[in-house]
């Protein structure tokens, strides 16, 4: 039942980054050309904003989804309604000291660009992007939770997929017949609170058991201040980028670091979604002490995971430059052609995904106590380095302080979960990522030196984005078969036994 719910929500949320992935590279070039590098600029900097207004959450998503792991395991109904009910209390106080805060970023913020955006279109801005964060605290963070603990974030996932949609559709058509930015945003806004209704519809339906109002435990949700720790490192080390630009340089610069960063969203949402669905999952064996079963699931995890990532940012690192040139021919009031961002941003992405699976296991297990303290010090390395890099280098320079961070972070939170959640030598996984990079350079020399990357439209980068991402995962998949054919067959025999449990099912 676990592999079967772990593959819906796997593939439900392989749709949804897939269209969230899509719809943020064309949205943006639909806003450059008809507001300007400025107005896109903006939104990308308010964006961050909205997401540091978010730490008033203080870790508080994570620690429900870690204590309704054993509660739910054991179907006891009476702990889960007591958690939610105090996910609920927490939720609604949080919503209130978030409108608080939002209400200083729209008397602020607009001075900080008064020079390149007027105040009142600046603060306007703030105020409607605001609202995201209203409807996810009022209304839909408890739900959320539970759905994401008892393995059913496929239910959140395809109805966002049905929202981007929506979305995108109705903003293009708000910049084609000429209305201006704010209600485009607007628009986009109404349609994000919108799926409140269809999360609450569900849960009312399919829990009916569970008290909303029952007597909240409070003791229940006590670590939450260890992962506000983690969050605001996530934050800052992940997301302080375009304010840092904003701050230093200006909001062109920020627009075009915005650009090669929605393709690295895209990218590492694609590679996220191998995880995301798996997490629930980890959370319940781990629950009921099955170390040896969480071995041997995360051992065939991280091989399938490993083997993405690495034909994920190949391709990313034959395809970026030509992708670009194509995206922003026409573009005049900015200079987007950066091969050191491209270099930069491959390498962050590669150093900070390398840990993504062994950070799904600090989340699952609920290790945030004992892990906060190498967070606080890889938050505090990414912020002082990149305020010192930006001085001489831009966008480039944060970018080498973010990956300044990673390179201390993503070592220790290894070795961290192989000693003491894994309880297993992390020499294996690291011999594994050696091999993977090898292979990834080798795929990257034998397309450069067979096929020619000149593109002068987006039809012809599509042709060799799919001549490479054939060629690329060739090389990986026989690489890694070869090297490790133990963990093939079994990742094959898993997939087989879902696959049958499904087909069972439907008969």
């Amino acid at each position: 039942m676990r592999s079967k719910l772990a593959l819906y929500n796997l593939s439900a949320s392989l749709a949804l980054q897939f269209v969230t992935a899509l719809v943020g590279i064309l949205l943006p070039r639909f806003i450059i050309e008809a507001y300007g590098s400025s107005m896109n600029g903006m939104i990308a900097s308010i964006t961050q904003v909205m997401r540091y207004l978010s730490v008033v959450e203080a870790g508080l998503g994570a620690a429900c989804i870690a204590a309704l792991y054993r509660p739910l395991a054991s179907n006891d109904t009476y702990q889960v309604s007591a958690v939610l009910s105090a996910a609920r209390v927490l939720y609604n106080r949080t919503g209130k000291l978030f409108a608080i805060f939002a209400i200083g970023a729209v008397l602020v913020y607009p001075f900080l660009v008064y020079a390149q955006i007027s105040i009142f279109t600046a603060g306007a801005m703030v105020f409607i992007m605001a609202g995201s964060g209203l409807t996810e605290y009022y209304l839909i963070g408890k739900y959320r939770v539970l759905l994401i603990a008892d393995q059913k974030s496929y239910i959140i996932s395809l109805i966002q997929t049905a929202g981007v949609m929506l979305n995108a559709v109705i903003c293009i058509l708000l910049i084609i017949y000429g209305f201006d930015a704010l209600t485009m945003q607007a628009a986009a806004t109404f349609i994000f609170a919108s799926r409140a209704i269809f999360i609450k519809r569900y849960i009312t339906r399919k829990y009916k058991q569970i008290d909303y109002r029952a007597s909240p435990d409070m003791q229940s949700l006590e670590q939450r201040r260890d992962v506000f720790i983690h969050q605001l490192n996530g934050l800052v080390v992940f997301g302080f980028a375009p304010i840092i630009i904003t701050i230093f340089c200006n909001l062109k610069e920020v627009s075009v670091y915005s650009v090669y960063s929605m393709v690295f969203v895209a990218v590492n949402m694609f590679v996220s979604a191998f995880s995301s669905g798996l997490m629930a999952s980890f959370g319940q064996v781990l629950a009921k002490g099955e170390v040896s079963v969480l071995r041997h699931s995360f051992k065939s995890f991280e091989y399938v995971f490993s083997g993405v990532l690495t034909w994920a940012y190949t391709c990313t690192a034959l395809l970026l430059i030509p992708f670009i040139q194509v995206y922003t021919s026409g573009i005049q009031d900015a200079d987007y052609i950066r091969p050191d961002l491209a270099i930069l941003f491959i390498a962050v992405g590669i150093v900070s995904n390398l840990r993504t699976p062994h950070h799904m296991l600090i989340q699952a297990a609920g290790h945030f106590r004992e892990t906060r303290n190498p967070a606080i010090i890889e938050a505090v390395i990414s912020l002082a380095a990149s305020i010192l890099f930006v001085q001489w280098f831009g966008a480039a320079g944060v970018l080498l302080g973010m990956l300044c961070a990673h390179l201390y972070r993503t070592p220790e939170l290894i070795w961290y979960t192989s000693k003491t959640i894994l309880e297993q030598s992390p020499t294996y996984g690291l011999t594994r990522s050696i091999r993977n990079v090898g292979l990834g350079a080798g795929a990257i020399l034998l397309c450069t030196y067979f096929f020619t990357r000149g593109v002068n439209s987006l039809g012809e980068w599509f042709v060799w984005a799919i001549i490479t991402a054939f060629f690329v995962l060739i090389i990986v998949v026989a690489g890694n078969l070869i090297c490790e054919p133990r963990s093939a067959r079994t990742v094959l025999m898993r997939g087989q036994t879902v696959y049958r449990g499904i087909r069972s099912k439907s008969q």
